[in-house]
């Protein structure tokens, strides 16, 4: 089947938009900085000169403090729940501007050592990163590699302070230097378990992952009772493919220390990995009963509700993203996730409570909540406020998805006419980019399409194509409405100038291949198409079920019956089940084709091509 040329009408991906989080000691804080600092400059230097003296004599090399190993990650809105040291916000602010004061003053050492200091005490990530910004600044490179470890600890994910980590420890030389490095690194106590855990990460920089899998075992020696030596060791092996190793080590870890909530996440991956029908269920009951034990585990609590949403139990997912709402209630992306659930399972008031409250928490982009509250609002049936909603987008990537969505509203209450005028005054913004001008003739002509216009949405893309001959965007789409229209020679004209600007767009090779195979002309010529959409997406369901399709018209119909099956697999389209069981019927299996018929009608019951099947076949 050729595929859906639509304009994309879908809501953000579930994984999940961004939050700027500031708690509100360190917003009062940075409010402070503004004022203070520059009346610090005009204070009694002697009174700043005495406290440095003394906060330098405090913060004199003494041996490091430990760093905490969470069983997982830690988040600055949650410092209150892990027990670092209770610190006041007169103490802070004090520390805070010392060490800032400080580095200004060229008091390098005491602004390094200070602001690490406080970042140990307070656990607040952005204290983390500033305390190792200042100690990269100054040279201390002690002070560096602590505060950087804790940064990583806060923010696992952290893509800069793990290369910043990796810069430290000299990546980009070569691997010999970076195993000494981490080898005097590892004798210090409180600075091994924290380093083991990042350790597989700095080694999958080399090439030779291998290599690096022998010698993460090598530096694990002498630690062999220490978890996260253990875990290093599962991870690279992991990496590596050597998964016998990587479960007996995995499985260490958590004999050694049964709440270690990230080795409990990496066992539930390798769990996945070992494939089988029966994986997912197992990783699921394992993951269980390790809440059941450590239910406090938030990280873990958040893992198992991804794992639920891949498996589709939405409800399941969202209760336990609200119970790890409980432990976070300031963060953002889980009250987004809560609501974003909400919004799959159409409930919609759920969802508006969800995405408002994720607005008052610092996102760093407020157009996907501002989609899926219009998208919330249509479903309550109040078009006008989704609108509203939808007018708030300005820019970025739900700009066209939402003036379509306003279009569609439009015409629907005041005419076609009124639907076309707002897209064409969003095109007509200096500040669009072309691209976006692209995406808005693909959505006006979709609106035409759906009103039932085709040929109006053929006419505005070939005017598109006048003023951007060299769009495959707009000529990919023009061949499919050329296909509505009956014009093959202009849909083949297109899709072979779609193939000779892009020669790797498989769409393209399908979308001729599978024109040709139902209207039952040149079937060699199409198998010979589909078969090469198929090298360049062979893992396209879609693409799958063209081949399939040719292959039954081509009277291949027991290699039709297997890629179809396959296809059908993959991705259980109306269209697909559609082919599939005529396929079958044909076979004389007509018990199974129609049972196939019967639950694609379930899911989709106003699909032409399955309609049109079922009549033929009563």
């Amino acid at each position: 089947m050729m595929g859906d040329f639509s304009y994309p009408l879908k809501p953000p991906v579930f994984v999940m938009t961004q939050f700027n989080f500031a708690p509100p000691l360190l917003r009062l804080v940075i409010v402070f900085m503004a004022i203070a600092v520059p009346a610090a400059a005009k204070a009694n230097h002697l009174d700043i000169d005495r406290a440095m003296v003394t906060a330098q004599a405090q913060l004199q090399p003494q041996p490091r403090k430990p760093i905490r190993v969470a069983a997982g990650p830690a988040n600055a809105t949650t410092q209150a729940q892990h027990g670092h040291e209770s610190i006041s916000t007169e103490q802070l602010l004090y520390q805070y501007l010392l060490a800032e004061i400080a580095g200004q003053r060229g008091g390098s050492v005491v602004a390094a050592r200070g602001m690490l200091d406080l970042a140990q005490k307070t656990r607040d990530l952005r204290i983390a990163r500033r305390a190792a910004e200042i100690a990269f600044q100054s040279r201390q490179m002690t002070e560096a590699r602590d505060s950087l470890l804790l940064w990583i600890e806060l923010e696992p994910d952290s893509v800069m302070g793990r290369q910043a980590l990796g810069a430290l420890v000299g990546v980009q030389g070569p691997i010999e230097a970076v195993v000494e490095t981490l080898r005097q690194w590892l004798k210090e106590k409180t600075v091994a378990p924290p380093l083991f855990l990042q350790v597989p990460y700095l080694l999958s920089r080399y090439a030779d992952r291998e290599r690096s899998a022998n010698i993460v075992v090598e530096l694990a020696l002498p630690y062999s009772s220490l978890p996260e030596a253990q875990y290093a060791v599962a991870m690279t092996a992991f990496a590596v493919g050597r998964m016998d190793t990587a479960r007996i080590a995995i499985d260490a870890a958590l004999t050694l220390k049964p709440d270690f909530g990230r080795a409990a996440m990496a066992k539930t991956q390798m769990i996945l990995a070992g494939g089988g029908a029966t994986a997912p269920e197992q990783a699921r009951q394992f993951i269980e009963q390790f809440l059941k034990k450590f239910d406090d585990d938030t990280e873990v609590r958040i893992a198992y509700a991804r794992l639920l949403v891949g498996a589709k139990s939405l409800l399941s997912a969202r209760e336990e993203f609200r119970r790890a709402i409980i432990a976070r209630p300031n963060d953002g992306e889980l009250v987004y996730a809560v609501a974003f659930i909400s919004l799959q399972i159409e409930d919609w008031d759920s969802a508006i409570v969800g995405f408002t409250k994720t607005l008052t928490m610092y996102p760093r982009d407020k157009n996907p909540i501002y989609f899926n509250l219009g998208v919330a609002f249509e479903g309550k049936k109040d078009p006008d406020v989704a609108v509203a909603w939808y007018g708030r987008i300005t820019e970025g990537e739900y700009f066209v998805n939402a003036q379509l969505k306003v279009a569609k509203h439009l015409a629907k209450r005041d005419g076609l006419a009124a639907g076309r005028k707002s897209l064409l005054n969003a095109r007509s913004g200096e500040y669009e980019s072309a691209e976006t001008k692209t995406q808005l003739f693909l959505a006006e002509a979709q609106l035409l399409r759906d009103s039932g216009s085709v040929k109006e949405a053929y006419d505005v893309l070939s005017d598109a194509l006048a003023k951007q001959p060299e769009s495959v965007a707009l000529r990919y789409d023009r061949a499919m409405l050329a296909d509505r229209l009956n014009m093959l020679e202009e849909l083949e004209r297109d899709l072979r100038t779609v193939m000779s600007i892009k020669p790797d767009h498989a769409h393209a090779y399908n979308a001729l291949g599978y024109t040709f195979a139902e209207r039952g002309i040149r079937l060699n010529e199409a198998l010979a198409l589909i078969n090469k959409a198929v090298s360049l997406a062979p893992d396209d369901a879609f693409i799958l079920d063209s081949l399939g399709w040719v292959q039954f018209r081509l009277n291949q119909t027991d290699a039709a019956l297997a890629t179809l099956t396959r296809a059908y697999a993959m991705r259980a389209d109306p269209e697909i089940a559609a082919h599939l069981g005529e396929v079958l019927w044909t076979k004389g299996s007509r018990q199974e084709a129609m049972q196939i018929w019967q639950r694609a009608l379930i899911e989709s019951p106003d699909n032409a091509a399955l309609q049109a099947v079922l009549q033929r076949f009563k």
